[in-house]
């Protein structure tokens, strides 16, 4: 696992602990694709916060190409259809900034 994914991930976990700290009903999973999106053909790695209840994807890419940017999307756990909602630069992404992501895209109804 190259470095940048692991420390994506591990900001991600972190922020999927205090998520489910502060949303102690909800049931989420990490998830880390750093071979599935490479046999696709895409030259990436990512981290995926999945909301099992509702079926909601929060993915966090690295994308070979921008190794120090990290884009932001959403979708379903159920297909490949993601949107892009943003990019931030991984040197300055935190905890904080991932939690307050999942708290705004994994709403439960």
């Amino acid at each position: 696992m190259k470095d940048t994914t692991k420390s994506l991930y591990e900001i991600t976990a972190m922020a999927n602990d205090a998520y489910i700290e502060k949303h102690p009903s909800a049931h989420t999973s990490v998830g880390l694709m750093d071979k599935i999106l490479r046999r696709k053909g895409i030259a990436a790695d990512a981290v995926t916060v999945d909301n099992i209840d509702n079926k909601i994807r929060v993915i966090f890419i690295i994308l070979d190409a921008q190794p120090d940017t990290v884009g932001i999307g959403m979708g379903s756990t159920l297909s490949d259809d993601i949107n892009v909602l943003s990019q931030l630069p991984l040197n300055s992404l935190t905890v904080n900034d991932v939690l307050a992501i999942l708290d705004e895209q994994l709403a439960t109804s």
